[in-house]
């Protein structure tokens, strides 16, 4: 990758030949070739600012590990606690108790099972917190771009990441 100061410098230089040329032009073939110039300049100018943001990566992965670490480790100590041998052993009691109950009460087997398997994802809280997770991150609510912004304290830039 070309480095910052010499990149923009020649971009500029390039831009400048353009420009001059452009001037000079005196035929319709002329204009056509300064037409493709401009274009490569333009994909140069893209490209460039491309790898630009490529240096920005390392930092967003730096945000994301220390996010990711900072939900991990509250997120397992909660599940750890949600599916603790007791809790899923009074939960297997509180499901086969509910199943037998409808049974007893004389419901068709089929249509007690399909309350029970709704019971069950009722009562399993640590299956109800994934799904809220799953809609925030995914396809659920959009919680809108992660801006990293790299400059001096007072540089305003744009929100949208331009």
């Amino acid at each position: 990758m070309v480095d910052e100061r010499t990149g923009a410098r020649k971009l500029e230089e390039l831009l400048d030949e353009l420009v001059e040329e452009i001037r000079n032009a005196q035929s319709v073939e002329e204009v056509e070739v300064l037409k493709k110039k401009a274009e490569i300049v333009a994909d140069l100018i893209e490209a460039y600012e491309g790898d630009k943001d490529l240096d920005k990566i390392p930092a967003l992965m730096d945000k994301v590990g220390e996010m990711v670490e900072d939900i991990l480790e509250p997120l397992k100590e909660l599940l750890n606690e949600l599916y603790s041998p007791e809790r899923v052993q009074a939960m297997g009691k509180s499901v086969a108790e509910f199943y037998k109950n409808l049974a007893e009460a004389g419901m068709d087997r089929d249509a007690a099972l399909e309350l029970t398997k709704e019971y069950m994802d009722a009562i399993n809280p640590g299956k109800k917190l994934m799904e809220m997770l799953g809609e925030m991150v995914g396809g659920g609510r959009h919680l809108g771009p992660i801006n990293i912004v790299q400059g001096e304290p007072g540089d305003k830039r744009k929100e949208d990441g331009e």
